[in-house]
C-alpha cells in the first residue's frame, strides 16, 4: 500500500508499505514460501545485508514516476535497512510474516505537470495507491506489477488542444477490485477451488448446493469485513492450516455419506468464517483504496463470488450431466473426493510444519 502527497510546487513524497523479506528474495509476498523468508530472516546477517542492499538498488532501478509520460526524479529513497530487520527480528509481531516495513521516497515533478503515473518493481505485486493532490480530491489507483498506472490528473484545467485526463471513477476502482477478487479464486486460489468442488460433489440436486454456497458466502463475507476493519483477526499460521483442513473434511464427508446431512450447511458456515480470514490476509497484503474502502471491499468480495460461480459452472459442464446416473457416485464423486481429501491433508501437514 502506498500514499503519495504531491505539493503545488511539484515536490512529491511517498510512503510505501511492503513485504521487505519477500522483495529481498525478488518475489511477491504471495508467491514466496514462509520457509524461504524465515531462512533469510534468521540466516547469516552478511547474507541478509547483501540481499537488502541488492533489493534497494533493484527498487531504485525499477521504480519510476512519470510526469506527463516523462520520468521525474527520485531524490530520496529511504529504504528499510538491515538495522530495521534486526529490530524486527529481535521482537517479531504476531504473526511474524509478512515483514511489512515502510520505504519513504521523495522527488520532484517538472513545473506545469498535468498528470502523474507510477511504476513499481514487479516483485512488489499489485500496489494500492492513494494520491493526495494539491487542488483536486485524493485519487485511488492500482499499480499492477511492473506496469505504469493510469495517469492521475493534477489539475482541473482543460487545455484547448489536449483533452483533460479523466479522474479515476468509482467504476474504475470497482472494476479493478472485482478483477482482483476473481483472480484470487481463478486461477490463483487452488485451495478455495477444491473446497467449492467439494461442495459441488455431494448431492445431485441444485437446492442443497445453493444452500451450502450461500452459507459459505455469508460466512466469509462476515469475517472478511471484520478482519479488514480490524475487529477480529487470526494469524496465517492458524488460518491456512484450517483452510486446508476444511477441504479435507468436506471431501471425506463426501466419501462417507451419500447424501447431504442436516448439519452440513452449519459446518460449511463455520469453514466459511475461516476462509474469509484467508481472503482478508490476501487483501491486507495487497492494500485497499483508502478513499473508497467500502466500494473496494464489496467489489473484491463480488469478484470472489464470481470466481466461485465459474468453478461450479465448469464443474457442472464437465460432469453435471450425469449427476442422476446410478454410477455417478462410484465413478465421479468418490474418486474426485479422495483426490481432494489427499490434497487437503497434504496441505494441512505442510502448513502446520512451516516454521
Amino acid at each position: 500500500m502506498a500514499t503519495v502527497t504531491i505539493e503545488p510546487d511539484g515536490r512529491y513524497e511517498m510512503d510505501l508499505t511492503f513485504d521487505v523479506v519477500a522483495f529481498a528474495l525478488n518475489q511477491t509476498s504471495q508467491a514466496t514460501a514462509d520457509a524461504a523468508m524465515n531462512q533469510l530472516l534468521d540466516g547469516p546477517e552478511t547474507n541478509l545485508a547483501a540481499q537488502v542492499a541488492a533489493a534497494r538498488q533493484r527498487f531504485a532501478r525499477e521504480f519510476a514516476v512519470l510526469a506527463d509520460g516523462v520520468p521525474g526524479t527520485l531524490d530520496t529513497n529511504v529504504f528499510p535497512t538491515l538495522e530495521d530487520l534486526q529490530r524486527y527480528r529481535a521482537s517479531p509481531p504476531t504473526p511474524r510474516l509478512p515483514v511489512m516495513l515502510m520505504a519513504s521516497l521523495a522527488g520532484r515533478l517538472p513545473p506545469g505537470t498535468r498528470s502523474v503515473a507510477f511504476r513499481f518493481p514487479p516483485a512488489l505485486g499489485s500496489v494500492a495507491m492513494t494520491v493526495m493532490r494539491p487542488v483536486l480530491s485524493p485519487a485511488s489507483v492500482i499499480a499492477n506489477p511492473g506496469l505504469d498506472t493510469d495517469p492521475v490528473p493534477l489539475t482541473a484545467a482543460r487545455p484547448t488542444a489536449t483533452p483533460a485526463i479523466p479522474e479515476p471513477s468509482h467504476w474504475h476502482v470497482a472494476r479493478q477490485y472485482l478483477a482482483l477478487g476473481f483472480k484470487h479464486i481463478v486461477p490463483e486460489g487452488l485451495d478455495h477451488i477444491l473446497f467449492v468442488l467439494g461442495l459441488f460433489l455431494l448431492g445431485n440436486r441444485l437446492k442443497p448446493l445453493l444452500i451450502q454456497v450461500t452459507a459459505f458466502t455469508v460466512a466469509h463475507s462476515i469475517t472478511l469485513g471484520l478482519s479488514l476493519y480490524g475487529i477480529f483477526r487470526l494469524p496465517p499460521a492458524i488460518v491456512e492450516p484450517l483452510i486446508a483442513l476444511s477441504i479435507t473434511f468436506v471431501a471425506v464427508e463426501n466419501i462417507c455419506t451419500p447424501k447431504l446431512q442436516p448439519w452440513r450447511p452449519f459446518v460449511i458456515f463455520g469453514f466459511g468464517l475461516v476462509h474469509g480470514l484467508g481472503f482478508a490476509g490476501v487483501l491486507t497484503s495487497f492494500g485497499l483504496a483508502r478513499q473508497q474502502f467500502a466500494l473496494a471491499l464489496v467489489t473484491f468480495n463480488s469478484g470472489v463470488e464470481l470466481g466461485q460461480l465459474l468453478v461450479i459452472t465448469l464443474a457442472f459442464l464437465a460432469v453435471g450431466w450425469w449427476r442422476q446416473k446410478p454410477w455417478y457416485r462410484a465413478v465421479i464423486v468418490v474418486p474426485a473426493s479422495s483426490l481432494i481429501a489427499a490434497t487437503g491433508l497434504f496441505w494441512t501437514v505442510q502448513r502446520l510444519l512451516q516454521p
